[in-house]
């Protein structure tokens, strides 16, 4: 096992808040980036060393509620990816270099079971989009492979109201009745890059998408410009297609964010 800790200067201006919504911290969080890596076998064999559980993630300081911040990241890596089995037991109490234990003994289980000794991969990258005073964005992505046509990949961005420690959902973010026009927004931009007229099918071939709709979804970051919706593979267009980025500006989004949103 190796663990390592590399430090990282982070650092923003303080941005004027409004409305019913809580002060924010007078400074960012600080955070390192924390890096577990094991192989199985310790490499000890042939071939050992392509089974293996890599992650690489923020850990945060420097606030009253970095560590609420935290622990909510430590239950999403261990219990919302492929670093943990399926079957719907919580596992957010674990340590990372834990669960990398078992993923990997899950491995063994697998090779002496079926006599395969095709690899088990899983590598998480975690990284920081936005750190400002009131307001964090924290991006994690995994891929994994546990045999199977083709390995897993996905993103999730988690967005944090620093001065609380409260994960962000859109309605904390747009004010009430938000839904038809961001939703219009999302449509607009969407068609705009894929080259579709207002009348063309979202569902046809140069549209790529399952169904003749898009919609916001709860998968959603705060950037220096703007807030970006991410869709994953499968989610509203086939794996072949890859993921896909909706990012509106500040300005475009004007009219229905919180006040407090609208100085990022």
């Amino acid at each position: 096992m190796a663990l390592i800790f590399i430090g990282s200067a982070c650092s923003g201006k303080p941005d004027a808040r409004q409305g019913n919504v809580a002060m924010p911290e007078e400074k960012p969080f600080s955070y390192t980036m924390r890096s577990v890596s094991k192989i199985y076998n310790n490499g000890r064999n042939a071939g050992d060393e392509q089974s293996y559980c890599k992650c690489r993630y923020p850990v945060f300081s420097g606030g009253a509620h970095a560590d609420d911040v935290n622990r909510m990241l430590q239950s999403y890596i261990a219990d919302s990816t492929a670093i943990s089995p399926g079957d719907g037991k919580s596992r957010g109490g674990k340590s990372i270099e834990l669960l990398a234990d078992e993923f990997l003994k899950d491995y063994e289980g697998f090779r002496k079971e079926f006599g395969s000794e095709l690899p088990y991969q899983f590598e998480l990258s975690g990284s920081v989009p936005l750190n400002r005073p009131g307001y964090l964005t924290v991006d994690i992505s995994w891929d994994a492979y546990t045999g199977g046509a083709h390995g897993m990949h996905h993103t999730e961005f988690l967005v944090f109201d620093t001065a609380t420690g409260k994960r962000l959902k859109p309605e904390d973010v747009f004010l009430p009745g938000f839904a038809a026009v961001l939703n219009r927004l999302v449509d607009a931009k969407f068609r705009q890059m894929k080259g579709l007229s207002k009348t063309e099918r979202l569902d046809s071939e140069k549209g790529t998408l399952f169904e003749n709709v898009i919609r916001y979804n709860d998968n959603f970051a705060l950037g220096d410009k703007g807030i970006v919706f991410f869709y994953n593979e499968y989610e509203i267009a086939a794996y072949a297609f890859g993921p896909t980025e909706i990012e509106l500006t500040y300005s475009e989004l004007q009219d229905i964010l919180k006040p407090a949103f609208r100085s990022l």
